[in-house]
């Protein structure tokens, strides 16, 4: 891993066009819910994606017996997703190499201990590995240690946009950068795409529609969900807060589709043919997962896709089946942004899409008639403006960078007619779900 991970980023210098000795700095973000336990030497033991859900088990565990204590202080749950859990699952399946953990560290920070030797979290970090007291914003020792987990593990925490440590001269000389350059470790993906869109003022929304889809409403405090549907967190733009809905595996659904559907079939193409489908593919009805997670117990439901039958009246084409997944998409992120209001308090504020899926200009379109809202459309890589900023501008100076970098979307306006469609489709999406939610009770 460490060794991709070199490549990558010698890759990266060399594709850039620019002077090695113009890079001011290294920014480091990762994707969520990955992990890695090093040993008291440094040495990694253990490098787990956000996809090991091995901890099932402990995190049932975890929240039956102090589920509410959990969220109150992390703001996060099922705790199967989070640390704490799976170093349980460790204790219990692996004591010995258990015994050898001696920190467990989200991915960004395990990244830049590789190129600085220094390992730290910063607090948004921390909160999305369960590992942050919201109402201190410190580590959350006494909380681990109520869970029988050994609160040391936690690594060292810097703020936000200081620099971890310095590129060591062996990765230095490795990836052709000069020895010595700042590296910071910038935060969790969904949260800098939020900075790299423009997302900062309360209110604001922001859809980093990617694998998943993180709908995340930007607020000025801490804001817990009494039913625990919702996460809580620190954004990285100074004094602002997120209240995060998630809509599941989005982006993976889609790949899903497209790649049974043909497995030659690129994303382009997939959208291609959703739009010549347009809304007279509107009597196909996708139902492949994608909905408002009840993030304190996501659970199974029933799915799949429904249309008039028999199949010779109209037949079923991939266009239509292209069609209801995108809007599948949709309906799931509406959801999202309706709960995550509702939650923060704020009604109304701009609307932000970034993440593979914002070259979409299918789901683009759908998104703004759905909601009956401008959304502005940013580069699909808002993540790395995002970075990029914490690096390289003073945190007082954030809030403005940000406004700036996001000014740059594509604003894509609803369409009132469609808006109307749009909206009796939702409906009855709803309707189709809340039914099959129904069958799922009774199998």
């Amino acid at each position: 891993m460490r060794a991709s991970m070199l490549q990558q980023i010698g890759a990266a210098v060399r594709n850039a066009g620019v002077r090695p000795a113009d890079v001011m700095a290294v920014s480091i973000t990762a994707q969520r819910g990955g992990y890695a336990l090093l040993d008291a030497g440094g040495r990694t033991l253990h490098l787990g994606p956000n996809t090991d859900l091995r901890a099932v088990f402990q995190g049932a565990a975890m929240d039956e017996e102090a589920g509410e204590s959990i969220y109150a202080v992390t703001g996060h749950l099922p705790s199967m997703f989070f640390m704490p859990a799976k170093l349980r699952w460790w204790q219990a399946h692996q004591p010995r190499t258990a015994d050898r953990v001696a920190k467990a560290a989200t991915l960004g920070a395990w990244a830049t201990h590789e190129l600085t030797t220094v390992l730290a979290e910063t607090p948004e970090t921390l909160a999305e590995a369960a590992l942050l007291d919201l109402d201190s914003c410190l580590p959350a020792t006494d909380l681990l240690a109520r869970l029988g987990l050994d609160p040391s593990v936690i690594p060292g925490v810097v703020a936000t946009g200081e620099a971890t440590g310095k590129l060591d001269a062996n990765v230095a000389a490795s990836v052709g950068l000069p020895t010595g350059i700042p590296v910071v470790l910038s935060g969790p993906d969904a949260h800098v795409s939020a900075l790299g869109a423009g997302a900062v003022e309360p209110g604001d929304i922001c859809i980093t529609a990617g694998w998943s889809a993180p709908v995340q409403a930007v607020v000025d405090r801490a804001i817990r969900d009494p039913q625990r549907r919702t996460w809580a967190g620190p954004h990285v733009a100074p004094g602002r807060w997120v209240v995060e809905a998630n809509p599941g595996d989005t982006g993976g659904t889609l790949d899903a589709v497209r790649l049974l559907a043909g497995p030659r079939l690129s994303l382009a193409r997939f959208d291609e043919l959703a739009a010549r489908a347009g809304e007279s593919a509107a009597s196909t009805i996708a139902l492949w997962g994608p909905r408002a997670l009840d993030l304190s117990n996501p659970g199974m439901s029933m799915g799949g896709l429904l249309m008039p039958v028999p199949l010779t009246l109209d037949g079923l084409d991939v266009s239509a089946l292209a069609w209801a997944t995108l809007e599948n998409v949709g309906f799931a992120i509406r959801e999202c942004v309706e709960l995550a209001r509702g939650v923060s308090g704020f009604a109304a504020g701009a609307v932000s899409l970034t993440g593979g899926m914002a070259a979409s200009p299918v789901l683009a379109s759908m998104l703004a008639n759905l909601l009956g809202e401008p959304t502005h459309v940013h580069h699909p890589r808002a993540a790395a403006t995002g970075a990029a900023l914490v690096a390289s501008v003073p945190p007082a100076e954030l809030l403005e960078a940000s406004a700036n970098a996001g000014g740059h979307a594509a604003l894509v306006e609803p369409s009132p007619s469609n808006h109307a469609e749009a909206n009796e489709r939702y409906d009855r999406w709803l309707w189709l779900r809340s039914r099959l939610d129904a069958l799922a009770d009774v199998m």
